[in-house]
């Protein structure tokens, strides 16, 4: 079986698909204080890769969320429920964590598969 790394580096890969299953972790780009902003960004990340990798949110399977403050939920929740594809919602849980870079308030895993 092929694994295929996409935009590969020294310590880790944008996304790895193997077996016509994506697998990405998003962090937003948009690092303003606001859980509902970072959540849009880090949504239209996971867009742009999917995009890359043949694939849309409809072909998500698994998601989690990392959130920094339970506070947040409600905010990350309104992003999301904005973005996600209506009807083919992913499996889903949301964890709190202490992320590695201070800046972040939000992280988003997925796997997804590729389109046929």
């Amino acid at each position: 079986m092929t694994i295929m790394r996409i935009d590969p580096e020294d310590r880790w890969s944008e996304a790895v698909i193997h077996n016509n299953v994506i697998y990405y972790t998003s962090v937003p780009t948009n690092l303003v204080n606001d859980a509902y902003q970072q959540t849009q960004s880090a949504l239209a990340e996971i867009d742009k890769i999917l995009e890359r990798a043949n694939s849309d949110k409809t072909r998500i399977l698994d998601v989690t969320l990392f959130l920094v403050n339970k506070s947040d939920f409600a905010a990350m929740n309104k992003a999301w429920d904005e973005w996600v594809a209506k009807g083919k919602a992913p499996v889903r849980c949301t964890v709190q964590a202490g992320l590695m870079k201070p800046e972040y308030l939000v992280e988003i895993k997925i796997i997804a598969a590729v389109k046929s």
